[in-house]
C-alpha cells in the first residue's frame, strides 16, 4: 500500500497532467500564419494545430521572436471560420487561401 506521502506526490503530478491537457486542448484548432514582410508573395494557408510548420501556434522556430516577421493567428473552430477571418481582414491582400500540404 501506498503511503499518504507518496499518494500525495501522485496526486500532484496528477494535477501537473491535467493542467498541461487542458492548455494542449485550449491550442487545438486551425491557425494562420501571416508573414508581414512576404505578404504579398504568398498565398495564406490554414494549418491545423498539430502540423509540423504549426506547431500549436508556435511555429517551427520555437525560439524566433513572435511579431518580427510573422505572427500565428488562431486558433479556430474550423477552416471556414479561418477563412472568414482572412477574408474579412486581410482580403486585398489575399491570392489565395490553401490547405498546408503537411496538414492534408
Amino acid at each position: 500500500m501506498a503511503s499518504k506521502t507518496e499518494l500525495k506526490r501522485l496526486e500532484k503530478s496528477l494535477d501537473t497532467l491535467t493542467l498541461g491537457i487542458n492548455l494542449l486542448k485550449k491550442g487545438i484548432g486551425f491557425y494562420v500564419y501571416y508573414n508581414k514582410p512576404n505578404e504579398n508573395s504568398r498565398n495564406f494557408k490554414i494549418h491545423f494545430s498539430n502540423c509540423g510548420n504549426c506547431a500549436w501556434g508556435t511555429g517551427k522556430i520555437s525560439n524566433a521572436e513572435p511579431g518580427k516577421n510573422g505572427v500565428w493567428i488562431g486558433p479556430f473552430n474550423n477552416k471556414e471560420q479561418a477563412e472568414e477571418f482572412l477574408n474579412n481582414n486581410f482580403s486585398t491582400l489575399i491570392n489565395e487561401i490553401e490547405e498546408c500540404n503537411c496538414c492534408k
